[in-house]
């Protein structure tokens, strides 16, 4: 008997701790896209590091980068389309990417839209 309660509650408090990684949404970020050390990157405004951007335009972009400075998030990319050397032509543009922000990282990234330079 004790087994069977120390079994349940072990496997609760597993359902529990990944509960917070499970229900991480799907966000879009507006940001500038660099690379370094074969590695991808975007820079963006620092209030939208968790919350990702609502809307995206140079003078926006530009504007609240401005008053509240940047933060570089790294990008993974999961699938072979989504390879390093397909992004290299956004090099220092703007762009609006999705996926999900996991342990600083945005993973299954997806690219949204070049907004320019």
């Amino acid at each position: 008997m004790l087994k069977t309660c120390l079994f349940a509650l072990l496997f609760s408090l597993i359902s529990f701790s990944s509960e917070g990684y499970a229900e991480t949404s799907t966000l879009n970020w507006c940001g500038t896209y660099f690379e370094e050390n074969e590695q991808g990157y975007i820079r963006v405004p620092v209030q939208e590091f968790k919350t990702g951007s609502q809307s995206c335009s140079l003078e926006e972009y530009n504007h609240r980068v401005s008053t509240s400075g940047s933060v570089t998030i790294a990008l993974d990319f999961i699938k072979s389309r989504s390879a390093l050397n397909n992004w290299r032509k956004f090099s220092n543009h703007v762009i609006i990417v999705r996926g999900k922000i996991r342990n600083g990282n945005i993973t299954n990234t997806r690219f949204i839209r070049d907004v320019g330079l």
